[in-house]
């Protein structure tokens, strides 16, 4: 039953998993590639420079990129389930909501997880082939908060799908879209290095409300 439902799950996000990740791909290479020319043409001093004294964070682009991969992730494998109220079906399988919530979340939690994982390492190894430890740590607290904010946006995504009702999703998304945006308040590289504990405890958050969400759905909330 589980192998069933994890299948379907697949099913569900494999060509959107392959079109984030080549987005990825593709968006970690342009940028090794522009600041490995801007090495060759003004010297590795001066962009050692810009980074220490300016305060510059030289992969600024990819401060978006994890947000739209965890809200797209999220919303290619709940809305199908919304729209035609299949997720109700699939809560009379032969296993708890909260178990059959807990494997569909989960799949797409870890594969997303999985993929962050795969670019963080590829710009910590990139930047550590470039710049000093301390600038490697500096950057790699930089874009934590982002790739935090992608799973943030990806529980969101199916708080805000799984709740029942529109007059709800609407207050849900407000909500959302204010906790997601704590994660963007500064721009100061590393800014968010004191609350590491608190940025993880916001997905803890987001799982309390997606319970509430399939509780509310359980119940057939109008």
């Amino acid at each position: 039953m589980i192998k069933a439902l994890l299948y379907k799950e697949w099913i569900k996000t494999r060509w959107f998993m392959l079109a984030i990740a080549i987005a990825g791909l593709l968006l970690h290479t342009y940028m090794f590639m522009r600041v490995g020319r801007s090495i060759r043409l003004v010297g590795a001093e001066h962009i050692w420079d810009v980074i220490i004294t300016r305060n510059q964070f030289l992969f600024s682009e990819l401060k978006y990129l994890p947000l739209l991969s965890g809200a797209l992730l999220g919303l290619s494998q709940f809305i199908p389930e919304i729209t035609n109220r299949r997720i109700k079906l699939t809560f009379h399988l032969p296993l708890r909501e909260k178990t059959i919530t807990t494997w569909m979340v989960g799949f797409g939690f870890i594969l997303l997880t999985g993929l962050f994982l795969v670019q963080f390492a590829g710009l910590f190894t990139g930047m550590h082939l470039l710049f000093a430890p301390e600038i490697v740590n500096n950057g790699a607290l930089t874009v934590l908060p982002w790739y935090l904010a992608g799973l943030w946006a990806y529980m969101a995504c199916v708080f805000v799908a799984v709740e029942p009702t529109w007059r709800m999703r609407i207050p849900n998304m407000l909500l959302s879209t204010g906790l997601i945006r704590i994660l963007f308040l500064s721009d100061f590289p590393a800014a968010y290095a004191p609350i590491p504990v608190l940025m993880f405890a916001g997905i803890l958050l987001f799982v309390l409300f997606l319970w509430l969400s399939v509780f509310r759905l359980k119940v057939g909330r109008q």
